[in-house]
């Protein structure tokens, strides 16, 4: 688009009254093409999506509902737009009744949303149906790792069959890795989102963090006008706001940047939205100790798909979530990176950098802050998988 089409755009969308932000009206340039389904996703994915994972009893036998709940409201109290669920270490029934949960206690109040993670399609075909059932809005799809894709055709075909599955949302995800590294070096065959991205319900793209710059400005030069790009990377945020119009990011740990009552990282997006570039300044140094610290812990994970579950539990217990520990990680490489008393040392030093005191006592972290509540003691569980003293 040059200057005097930019300016067309401008002087119309003073028609729209403030459905728009400014910041977000470069990418709102080519809305009128846009199918309604994505036109809806523009006044809705606007924030952060946080990530939520399971507590469990003492026993790791079933889902602790009241931790559950406690994180619901801990979310939605955190500010964000939509909660991600993650059924990590859960069977088919216990990822539906990990959804009734959430939304039962969210209540229509923020966006719910969950990742098909089974190892084949046939899994990620039943977790989009418990999702539909438990009222969720949308859905992270990406081919499952135990059946690889063996060409750009199949790769499409997977993303057309889920989004032919559901009347939910669909988000895509670029992620580096290996399983689609035969398709490109980049392990994102943008040839091919660029065709998923004409799906009416495939509605947004989410950018890992770890991805080589050139990668994720590919990215956006190419499918921002088609999908709702995100970023996860705040020193790339400034940018890609101007830039892009960038209008919201998930699903990350938010809580390791904030509080509910200091949410430093969205009020860093709602000021680059505003244009407030100066104001965002000083809230990216304020948050910056702990977002170096978090990036430090994550550095030697990412790469490998790991995303370690009781460390992330831990930043959300520390500013007032359940906490709890996680039931043995099925993905052997997570093993290797336990929760230990030098990391959660670390993590509460971060939060104390920049103005947050984490909230005690530890053992309420490892059996959930509401059985601590209920009276359960670390003596009660049956193991502390992934926790070192």
């Amino acid at each position: 688009m040059n200057r005097r089409e930019f300016s067309r755009w401008a002087l119309a969308g003073t028609a729209l009254g403030s459905v728009f932000e400014p910041a977000a009206l470069f990418a709102s340039a080519a809305l009128p093409a846009w199918s309604q389904r994505k036109q809806s996703a523009r006044h809705t994915f606007q924030g952060f999506e946080n990530s939520l994972r399971p507590s469990f009893s003492p026993d790791f036998t079933q889902l602790d509902e009241a931790g559950i709940r406690l994180d619901v409201r801990q979310s939605i109290a955190q500010g964000v737009f939509s909660i991600f669920c993650v059924p990590v270490g859960l069977s088919g029934p216990e990822h539906l009744e990990f959804m009734q949960i959430v939304a039962h206690e969210n209540q229509g109040q923020v966006l719910l949303s969950t990742f098909l993670g089974g190892p084949t399609l046939a899994s990620h075909l039943a977790q989009l149906k418990s999702a539909k059932a438990a009222g969720f809005n949308h859905v992270l799809a990406h081919p499952p790792a135990q059946e690889p894709v063996d060409s750009k055709d199949s790769l499409y075909a997977y993303y057309q069959n889920i989004a032919d599955s559901t009347d939910m949302d669909v988000v895509l995800w670029a992620t580096d890795g290996t399983n689609m590294r035969h398709l490109h070096p980049s392990n994102v065959v943008l040839e091919v989102l660029e065709r998923v991205a004409e799906l009416d319900n495939v509605v947004a793209l989410k950018v890992m963090a770890t991805l080589d710059p050139v990668v994720v400005f590919e990215i956006f030069e190419r499918l921002n006008n088609r999908l709702l790009v995100n970023s996860v990377d705040l020193r790339m945020m400034p940018l890609l706001v101007k830039s892009y119009g960038v209008q919201w990011s998930g699903a990350w740990t938010i809580e390791a940047l904030q509080s509910p009552q200091q949410p430093y990282v969205v009020d860093y997006l709602k000021r680059l939205r505003e244009g407030n570039y100066q104001q965002a300044d000083v809230l990216y140094w304020t948050l910056k100790p702990a977002y170096d610290a978090l990036m430090g812990l994550m550095a030697p994970m990412l790469p490998r798909g790991i995303h370690p579950s009781v460390q992330m539990k831990y930043y959300q217990w520390c500013v007032g979530g359940n906490g709890g520990l996680t039931r043995w990680p099925e993905n052997p490489m997570e093993r290797e990176f336990p929760l230990t008393a030098d990391e959660r040392n670390r993590i509460q030093q971060a939060y104390r950098a920049i103005g947050i005191e984490p909230q005690g006592p530890e053992e309420s972290f490892l059996v959930g802050r509401a059985a601590y509540a209920r009276g359960v003691r670390a003596i009660d569980l049956v193991e502390t998988p992934m926790y070192i003293f």
